[in-house]
Formats: structure tokens, C-alpha cells, sequence
């Protein structure tokens, strides 16, 4: 039996601080298919804006949720990071 081999990406993206962005953020990571493993909030030192990072897997790439992210209104900048290393949760 073979398995869909899921890959892990690390995006950080800076946003305005607006709190409905990170429900926009998870709503199309969601859509798009891809697991979310880890999420982090920050206020940058402008005090306008957030720095987001989300620790996601999927066996699709990743170019299919970054191209709709870079969409959203909110979203200043996007930037793909060297890849998380995830820890298995057990029974998956």
C-alpha cells in the first residue's frame, strides 16, 4: 500500500494588524488543503503590523496555498522558510 508523502513548509508572513487576517489566513490554509501543524502571533515594533508564522503539511505544493495568501488584502509581505522539522503525533 502506498502512501501520499506530505511535505512541511514554514511561511512567515507579515500582515496588518487586523485580528480578522488570521481568520482569513487559517480559512484558505484550510481550503487549500493544508494541515496546520503550528501558528505564532507577533506585533512587530511598528505596532501596525503582525508577523505570522504557520507551520503547514501537505502532500501538495506549496506554490497552491502561497499564490492565494499573497491575495489576501491584508498580506504585506510573504516569505517561504527552510522547512520545519515535525514531530510525528502518534497513530498518524
Amino acid at each position: 500500500m502506498e502512501l501520499s508523502q506530505s511535505n512541511a513548509y514554514r511561511l512567515a508572513i507579515q500582515t496588518r494588524r487586523q485580528i480578522d487576517v488570521l481568520e482569513r489566513l487559517l480559512q484558505v490554509t484550510r481550503y487549500r488543503g493544508f494541515e496546520l501543524q503550528a501558528f505564532s502571533v507577533q506585533p512587530l515594533a511598528d505596532m501596525t503590523s503582525f508577523l505570522i508564522t504557520l507551520d503547514v503539511c501537505s502532500s501538495k505544493p506549496i506554490s497552491l496555498l502561497s499564490n492565494q495568501l499573497q491575495k489576501l488584502y491584508d498580506v504585506q509581505q510573504l516569505e517561504l522558510c527552510a522547512s520545519p522539522s515535525l514531530r510525528k503525533v502518534a497513530g498518524q
